[in-house]
């Protein structure tokens, strides 16, 4: 459920329910002898790049999740299980339907136009999708870089973050057999009031038709036909409403469309062995999910082996290999929540419900009202169907000697290989088909895309101790990553009626377009970093890379990005040790770090003009070879976009490590940003790539752990992060204030965002909405004509009405409407973070997980998309409750007099506009009345479990057994009206942040599992 509560009362609720979540903590006395925690955990291992490192001595900023904490939440991949787990990565996904793509970013990205994806890697090697692709249960740790000293060593893609990702490996010891089996049933968590009741329904049609001279139209669906000429045709038209459609049933789209149940089922199996010399891990995962809708699924197979092994004394192997396969049927998204919100709840006279529901019955609407253009989903969704299935191959190998005491030579490399095919089939029954059968008929499309990447890493590390006080690790290596990428794709039309066997025989069909790609990447990088430790309390860390990268021309194709990191541990100065505080303070820790990064994330060779072929017609005739350039300039002169970035940190452990805090203040300063630029037409081209612009994010971060409570038998502990991110762009383009980012189109809610030299990103720009003109903004005269009252702002042009839309003044006098631009709202959230409480005694295990987003408005389009514009469309219960009423029931005509208007609307200033053809353009206008808080508290998880005791199933051989139940997406506490706040529909989740077009509503899931080890 979603719990709606008014949004000015939304921020002051978070403060006190996380303080009484973590106040707690706070509020332990010194813990007793017979609970004090192990403080072995202060020396935990973080996987950082090229190597380990033990988080006592970690200078950089990093925010760690372990297996225990992704395997808490059942899930269809790592993203689900890691959103709002670490404190400054932000993931929204584009909406809830299988296979759903999802925005990720840390610190709030690092560029405007290009990618501000992070980049991971997984066991030392880059993977694109990586949190998409490999099974949760196959991760050991994901370590998330974010500071200049943990991310520069990865030099040319680090300044968007970097997720690096550790698989599990064997273990030595007996065969082990781990078992997790869950299943899950979904169901809808919120259904939009929409106007459910046959008899509203019709009258608001019946409204409709008449301002917008369309009765003869509505006659013909609701009315039999009958002639608006007939005898009492007005001044019956009510009371025939009334009598026909009183207790006449209406289809409830959402429940029908939505309103069963989809099942996921998830079956992992794997096996670790081992002994002194080699250890083996192998694992198998099926997962599928079946959506709420249907010919909506996903399919995921995965298959991962990874191999350690002392060859010889001194000498070591390690081998890990992975395969999946995904398949997604109905293109891992749907935007088309619009079409079954508004379609028809009631056939009237033209249709039998039955015939509502199952037959195609846009042609007819379409030709009665030009503007009707939401066809039957559930037809549709059977209509046309899409499918992409996406298959990966990796393998790594690494080799390690130990040449000399302390002195470690590492060679490694790896193989990765995608293959993509997507394809998309409409028939006879679909849109596409009965909008245009002749030109386009059956149809569908092909794309095939194929890649494959190689990267070869060699490292010399050197661990030296001088004395008793001095470790000294000095790193030094070079990498080299190329990439292929092949793609063709065709769309086919004409497909024959009969004997069409769709995408299976094309033969028959004919080639409306055709597509074809290749191209290649490469970086050449060398690399080095030094670790010195002094007593266990000073630390330092340098680190420089050189990145060469085929994306640049010869004179830019290298740039060097180097950090530099230090650390004091206060707590283990003599002074500290020697006093009271130690007894509760048990760490205490500064840091700081400061850095430059690059990024290189924009399209090959945008360093040279690109030429196509064309056909010139010559002497009248065709099939003439000619070659043009591109409409984008090559310019040589483009380089690295650089990130210089600072970090202070404070790490903090209290109560013999009970309580542990890290906050962070962060400044990520870009500059040279990759900007793809407009040029004057006199040139001939239309843009080109340059260096130009800077922008910078900065914020604060705290992540919170603790164990408020321990006894024999029972535990409680915490985990909370909360992060605050701010943008600001600080230049543009030569001259550019703004740049601007159009969103949507006019019937599906557009919106415009802008980039503003001086101001945050996210900022939506449309018109302030002030609610209708009402009978108080007029003057009658004996003639009926209408007069506005002095004062009163004035619309763009025209007179307008009473219940015409009004937009506020935006001229210099302040007293009319002139279509300029403004401020509407901001997309992105003030802060962002995630609580988990976890809870056992004895077998029983109970985990409640929250996460929040507090401050981001969100442009509901498809609220704006659902403003009447069409008869037999259906509305909002918030609309059609609360319209201006022009139309007199008595008369069955427009009322003209101010009098009778006031009588038809009582408090008219609080309702909505009225049905007329003025507001029909109006609301394809931005307005401000669409723009909503999208701050939100989720109980996303909570989890009881039950672990037999060992000496119960130790007799089935077994050595852990657990069942447990969960229900993801319990509620969700929001000011928003629309199916879910945390969305993004929009591709660019840091220019365009916040928005809602028609977007598959997220499920609510209840689920049952086992683990088994034997």
């Amino acid at each position: 459920m979603s719990l709606i509560i008014k949004p000015k009362n939304f921020k002051p609720l978070i403060a006190p329910l996380f303080l009484l979540a973590s106040g707690l903590m706070f509020g332990q006395k010194a813990v007793s002898d017979t609970a004090k925690t192990n403080t072995k955990d202060i020396e935990e291992v973080v996987v950082i790049g090229y190597g380990k490192i033990k988080k006592s001595d970690l200078t950089g900023s990093v925010s760690s999740v372990s297996a225990k904490d992704l395997a808490a939440t059942p899930a269809m991949n790592a993203l689900q299980a890691l959103q709002g787990r670490a404190a400054g990565l932000n993931i929204v996904t584009a909406g809830g339907a299988p296979g759903a793509a999802a925005n990720v970013t840390v610190r709030g990205g690092a560029s405007i136009t290009q990618g501000t994806e992070p980049l991971y890697i997984v066991d030392g090697f880059q993977l694109d999708n990586a949190l998409n692709i490999i099974n949760p249960n196959d991760i050991e740790s994901i370590d998330v870089l974010k500071g200049a000293s943990a991310i520069a060593i990865y030099g040319a893609r680090g300044s968007n973050g970097i997720i690096v990702i550790k698989t599990k490996t064997g273990a030595k010891g007996r065969i082990t057999i781990n078992y997790n089996s869950f299943m899950a049933f979904d169901m809808l968590s919120k259904k939009l009031d929409m106007v459910s009741n046959s008899e509203q329904y019709v009258k608001y049609q019946y409204e409709m038709a008449q301002l917008q001279a369309k009765t003869t139209t509505w006659s013909n669906v609701f009315d039999n036909g009958l002639g608006i000429d007939s005898p009492g045709f007005y001044t019956g038209a009510f009371n025939r409403i009334s009598n026909r459609y009183g207790s006449a049933p209406a289809l409830d789209w959402q429940e029908k469309m939505l309103g069963g149940t989809g099942l996921t089922t998830n079956q992992n199996v794997s096996v670790s062995a081992g002994n002194e010399k080699t250890q083996a891990f192998i694992s198998y995962n099926y997962n599928k999910q079946e959506g709420l809708l249907q010919n909506f699924s996903e399919t995921r197979n995965s298959l991962r082996a990874n191999i350690n092994s002392e060859l010889y004394k001194g000498i070591r192997l390690d081998f890990s290999s992975m395969f999946t396969s995904n398949s997604t049927n109905g293109g891992g998204a749907y935007s088309g929540m619009k079409k079954i919100l508004l379609q028809p709840i009631n056939g009237g006279t033209l249709f039998t419900q039955d015939q509502l529901f199952n037959t195609q019955t846009f042609p007819d609407y379409s030709a009665l009202d030009s503007s009707f253009d939401t066809e039957n989903p559930y037809v549709e969704t059977a209509a046309s169907t899409s499918n992409r299935r996406a298959r990966t191959f990796l393998a790594n190998v690494g080799l390690e000697f130990d040449l000399l005491k302390g002195l470690t030579f590492r060679t490694a490399g790896s193989y990765n290989w995608t293959n993509t095919k997507s394809t998309a089939f409409s028939d006879k029954n679909s849109r596409a088909f009965l909008t245009d059968p002749v030109n386009t008929g059956i149809n569908g499309s092909i794309g095939n895309s194929e890649a494959y990447r190689y990267q070869i890493t060699n490292t010399l590390t050197y661990n030296k101790n001088f004395g008793e006080k001095h470790k000294l690790t000095a790193l030094i290596g070079n990498e080299i990553i190329y990439q292929e990428t092949e793609s063709n794709s065709m769309r086919l039309i004409k497909f024959p009626a009969i004997l069409n066997y769709g995408l299976n025989d094309i033969s028959n069909a004919t080639v409306s377009d055709k597509d074809a790609d290749k191209s290649s990447l490469s970086l050449l990088s060398y690399f080095a970093r030094v670790n010195y430790n002094y007593d266990n309390r000073y630390l330092l860390t340098g680190t420089v890379r050189r990145d060469g990268s085929s994306k640049f021309g010869p004179e830019n194709k290298y740039g060097v990005f180097p950090s530099v990191a230090a650390a004091w541990r206060v707590s283990q100065e003599g002074f500290w040790k020697n006093s009271k505080i130690d007894n509760y303070v048990n760490d205490l820790k500064f840091r700081f770090e400061y850095g430059i990064v690059g990024n290189n994330s924009l399209p090959n060779n945008v360093f040279r003009t690109n030429v196509v072929g064309t056909d010139y017609p010559l002497n009248n005739t065709v099939g003439n070879l000619a070659l043009v350039t591109s409409s984008v300039l090559g310019n040589r002169m483009v380089q690295w976009e650089e990130m210089r970035s600072t970090n202070i940190g404070v790490d903090l452990a209290l109560f013999n490590n009970r309580v542990k805090l890290t906050s962070e203040w962060y400044n990520n300063n870009v500059s040279s940003m990759l900007l793809q630029t407009v040029l004057p037409a006199s040139t001939g081209y239309s843009s080109t790539y340059k260096n130009i612009g800077s922008m910078k994010n900065s914020g604060m971060e705290f992540t919170l752990n603790s164990i408020n409570l321990k006894s024999e038998d029972f535990r409680w502990s915490t985990d909370a992060n909360i992060g605050f991110n701010k943008s600001k762009v600080l230049s543009l383009d030569e001259g550019r204030t703004f740049r601007n980012f159009s969103v949507g189109s006019n019937r599906a809610g557009m919106v415009t965002y802008y980039a503003t030299v001086g101001e945050e990103l996210g900022d939506m720009y449309g018109y302030v909405y002030q609610g209708i003109y009402t009978t108080d903004d007029f003057t009658q005269a004996s003639n009926g004509t209408l007069t506005l009252k002095p004062g009163v702002v004035k619309p763009a042009s025209g007179t307008p009405k009473p219940g015409d839309i009004k937009f506020a003044a935006d001229n210099a006098a302040g007293d009319q409407f002139t279509r300029q631009l403004v401020k509407i709202g901001n997309g992105t959230p003030d802060f962002i973070g995630g609580l988990s409480n976890n809870f056992s005694y004895k077998g029983f295990d109970l985990a409640v997980f929250l996460k929040f987003s507090v401050g981001g408005d969100i442009y509901n389009a498809t609220k704006h998309s659902m403003s009447p514009y069409a008869l037999f469309q259906n509305v909002p219960s918030e609309f059609g409750d609360n319209y201006y009423h022009v139309v007199d029931p008595i008369t069955g005509q427009a009322a003209t007099s101010l009098v009778r208007l006031k009588e038809l609307n009582p408090n008219e200033s609080d309702r909505l506009w009225s049905l007329g053809t003025t507001n029909s353009s109006y609301i394809t206008y931005p307005s401000s009345y669409y723009v909503e808080d999208g701050s939100y508290l989720r109980i996303s998880m909570v989890t009881l479990g039950y672990s037999f005791p060992k000496e119960f199933i130790s007799h089935v051989k077994l050595t852990n057994a657990r069942i447990y139940a969960t229900v993801n997406n319990l509620a969700t506490i929001t000011g928003y009206s629309g199916f879910d706040p945390e969305v993004s529909a929009a591709s660019g989740v840091t220019v365009t942040p916040g928005y809602d077009n028609s977007s598959f509503p997220r499920s609510r899931s209840y689920v049952l599992g086992i683990n088994l080890t034997f």
